[in-house]
């Protein structure tokens, strides 16, 4: 409405003046013409040329502009998107609870296929939930099926009620990682040679802390160094990180080493220059070729400072955000994809050959059915001009690149323009719909999305069941880079009492900092939970990736958290009741 009341203004303003675009084209003449430069001046795609004529004419009538774009651009557009995503939003709420009451009325339906008598009310005892859980994908260790259990037994006695039962399936989805230790292959072969004191100090440097700044400082100087053009020092860093590779392999073993992710970049990557350096050398090829070879890996071996950047925990919230809206981004590109799909198919349908690539513009073809993409009308065209004749709907991918071109908005009028000259005016119509399905409703939705899950995922470090499981897990002495509990003697300057059986500065095989399992007093410990720590060799940590499904659920906890309380209270009534709850087991 806002476009079509400047447009009925423009045209009363600059209808009678003279004035015409730098190609000759009257200027603001025809209402539908007005309309449709004045909804591109929106994207601004066409800004300051739509205005230029006019403020050349006069300076004054640059205040039009100024004041439809302030309003239109910046107070209706924005008020659009807020609409828009508010009512997909509230559209969204709707559907996750919907989710939430199936997968409430499922967790109440199995609680009465499991439940035992309990005094007055009903529980579940670990022997059904063991049994339950070997029922469920993927297979877990005795180990990780005590971790949520203890997680569910809020209370410690030994026994699950429905409230607590509620919260299994947000519980199952939470990533536990069991990471079991294993011997050295060193140790296993050469063990005499792998505890002697010179290999114990090796060891040792390269488990420190400070074997890691040493070389995080030298891929700083590699990177450095490759922009410098310093060829011959080329050959130092791949000897040195070759080095790195192999003592660290040596101090963890190959199968630690390769558990993480680092550690296998490195290694294709150095290992590649490796070989591909010694292939060049004998094969005999030039000096440049080999530079050329080594430049390549070691430049890729220097995107390992983007581990540097996980040093500090506000970058690393930034990657892990990223990373865990990955599933997120994916839904909505199959979304775009749709749309682009549809679109392109209509495309395809009205432009087919209308406009054709021949190789070449501006009169360099000898076929003057060549000329002009292959169509007169495009003779004195911006379009053409420009050499946009691949742009066309000839086939699916050509359509593609098109769509894709004008949801970046920059010239989309121009492309625009070019069909219009093919067909009619009438074409602008099937642009103007896809800037408005895709760019106006989609893109905002997806940007506001983002935005939101962003802030979400960025602000909440841990969810709540995610925290409990990492508490029970240091609880039992389990937490990955933990070790058994080990007594001080009085000769070590203690009285038993306990003390980490490794120093602080002390890593992991890929330079994680580890920790001890004594990390408050026994008496902060929670009896009912026992010390695993001597007994069981694996060891856990918590892998942060969230689904789709639950990044939504964290969206509206607040809103959810009323229908939540409902359906506890419902449960309890139910379920205190022994007749209610056999009647209801009876009726499943």
């Amino acid at each position: 409405m806002s476009i079509a009341l400047f447009s009925l203004l423009a045209l009363k303003l600059f209808q009678r003046r003279s004035l015409f675009y730098p190609d000759g084209r009257p200027y603001f003449k025809d209402y539908f013409d007005i309309y449709f430069s004045l909804y591109v001046l929106i994207t601004t795609a066409n800004h300051p040329d739509v205005m230029m004529p006019a403020y050349n004419d006069n300076a004054l009538f640059a205040l039009f502009f100024v004041v439809y774009t302030l309003i239109c651009l910046y107070i209706f557009m924005n008020i659009i998107l807020a609409v828009i995503y508010y009512n997909y939003r509230e559209n969204l709420k709707i559907e996750v609870q919907n989710m939430v009451a199936v997968k409430r009325d499922n967790l109440s339906r199995a609680f009465d296929l499991l439940k035992v008598r309990d005094g007055d009310s009903f529980v579940i005892t670990y022997s059904r939930f063991g049994a339950l859980l070997d029922k469920i994908p993927p297979a877990r260790s005795e180990v990780t099926k005590k971790i949520l259990w203890y997680v569910l037994d809020q209370n410690g006695d030994n026994k699950v009620d429905l409230p607590d039962f509620m919260y299994l399936a947000d519980l199952l989805n939470v990533g536990i990682v069991e990471m079991e230790e294993t011997q050295n292959c060193f140790e296993k072969f050469m063990p005499r040679v792998y505890n002697c004191v010179v290999s114990q100090w090796i060891r040792t440097m390269t488990a420190h802390i400070f074997f890691r700044y040493l070389f995080d400082l030298l891929i700083l100087v590699n990177a450095i160094v490759i922009g410098l053009d310093v060829y011959e020092a080329e050959w130092f860093f791949l000897t040195v990180f070759s080095l790195e590779i192999m003592l660290k392999i040596y101090a963890f073993g190959f199968v630690q080493f390769m558990k993480q992710a680092w550690n296998v970049f490195d290694f294709i990557i150095i290992g590649s220059a490796v070989v591909g350096t010694l292939y060049e050398v004998a094969v005999g090829a030039s000096n440049n070729s080999r530079t050329l070879t080594l430049d390549i890996l070691l430049v890729l071996r220097v995107l390992r400072l983007v581990k540097l950047i996980r040093n500090f925990k506000k970058f690393r919230g930034i990657i892990n955000t990223i990373t865990n809206l990955g599933p997120s981004i994916l839904t909505f590109g199959g979304v775009l994809f749709a749309v682009y799909y549809v679109y392109a198919v209509i495309g395809m349908e009205l432009y087919r050959d209308k406009i054709t690539f021949y190789g070449g513009f501006n009169g360099t073809h000898s076929l003057e059915t060549q000329l002009y993409c292959g169509n007169s009308k495009l003779k004195h065209s911006t379009f053409y001009a420009t050499g946009y004749c691949k742009n066309n709907f000839n086939n699916i991918f050509s359509s593609f690149v098109v769509l894709f071109e004008l949801m970046v908005v920059n010239q989309w009028h121009i492309l625009t323009e070019g069909f219009v000259h093919v067909t009619s005016k009438a074409a602008r119509l099937y642009f103007l719909l896809f800037h408005l399905s895709c760019v106006v409703i989609v893109l905002n939705i997806f940007t506001a999305f983002v935005l939101e899950a962003f802030l979400l995922e960025y602000t909440l470090d841990k969810t709540k069941l995610e925290s409990a499981v990492e508490t029970k897990i240091g609880e039992m002495g389990l937490k990955l880079g933990k070790q058994p509990r080990k007594k001080r003697s009085k000769e070590e300057g203690g009285d038993g009492d306990s003390k980490p059986q490794f120093p602080e500065m002390y890593v992991d095989s890929d330079h994680n900092v580890l920790e001890d399992s004594l990390d408050r007093p026994d008496a902060a410990r929670n009896p009912n939970v026992p010390d695993m720590s001597g007994s069981v060799k694996s060891r856990f940590h918590i892998m942060k990736k969230r689904r789709v499904e639950d990044i939504l659920v964290m969206m509206f906890e607040d809103e959810l958290e009323e229908l939540e309380i409902m359906a506890m209270a419902a449960a309890n009534v139910s379920c205190t009741c022994p007749c209610t709850c056999g009647k209801k087991q009876a009726a499943i």
